[in-house]
């Protein structure tokens, strides 16, 4: 009799087991996929997608570009900022590869080097000065020198505003960028204080709309100085016609 009982309670208790073995488990439930989140590739240290970057890391300049500018005996295989009037664009170039493109601004008067035209420079600069080491983004800078003023993104204000870093441009060409013209007028973009700086007119990057000098985006201007070294080269290209 005890041997009978005992063997009923294991049976009993297989059967509950094998049971429950075929139930799923109430929190199992398949994922559909849209809540898996995609991993998204970024520079260190930095938050912003790469995508852009590398979308143009094998454009190279072309070879009726580097014949316009002379670049292979200017820069070579060397290091060089390339400026697009025609596409509003800064380039990084190395070994005549493009390889980091930035939105910028040229002169909303066009392209021209007379002294109070208003107008960007044509033709070869290089960097004689950086200005705005280790201080933030916004810094406004009045005749190179930073003031206590910090521009804050969606401030409002109609003047033009030189903020965060400046790279101060010579020209290095006599009569276009550099001393006077054929007719006696300066054209000297150090002496016109030609820059490449940061801007408060973020909006209108993309779209000639400065005074004369290259805005960029603040956060450009910044990774732009910690990377490129004084006495880098800079072709103006006048692609969109040069007037006096």
């Amino acid at each position: 009799m005890k041997w009978t009982f005992i063997i009923r309670c294991l049976l009993i208790f297989g059967v509950s087991v094998a049971l429950a073995a075929c139930e799923p488990y109430p929190e199992a439930v398949a994922d559909s996929g849209e809540n898996i989140p995609m991993p998204v590739e970024t520079w260190e240290g930095e938050e912003e997608p790469m995508q852009d970057i590398n979308a143009i890391q094998d454009e190279m300049l072309t070879e009726e570009e580097r014949k316009r500018a002379d670049w292979e005996n200017r820069v070579g295989e060397g290091l060089g900022l390339w400026i697009s009037v025609a596409d509003q664009e800064l380039r990084v170039v190395k070994n005549c590869r493009v390889e980091w493109p930035l939105l910028c601004a040229t002169a909303f008067e066009g392209v021209g080097a007379r002294l109070d035209s208003y107008q960007t420079p044509p033709g070869w600069h290089r960097i004689v000065e950086k200005v705005g080491d280790g201080e933030p983004e916004g810094r406004v800078f009045r005749s190179r020198v930073a003031t206590a003023k910090i521009w804050q993104p969606g401030e409002e204000t109609p003047e033009d505003l030189v903020l965060t870093r400046i790279f101060i441009l010579e020209g290095l060409e006599p009569g276009v960028n550099q001393g006077k013209d054929t007719e006696g007028f300066v054209v000297d973009s150090l002496q016109r204080f030609i820059y490449i700086h940061g801007t408060n007119d973020v909006e209108r990057l993309g779209e000639p709309s400065s005074k004369g000098c290259i805005r960029l985006d603040n956060k450009d201007i910044i990774r732009l100085f910690n990377e490129i070294p004084v006495g880098t080269l800079v072709y103006i290209d006048p692609d969109m016609g040069t007037t006096p």
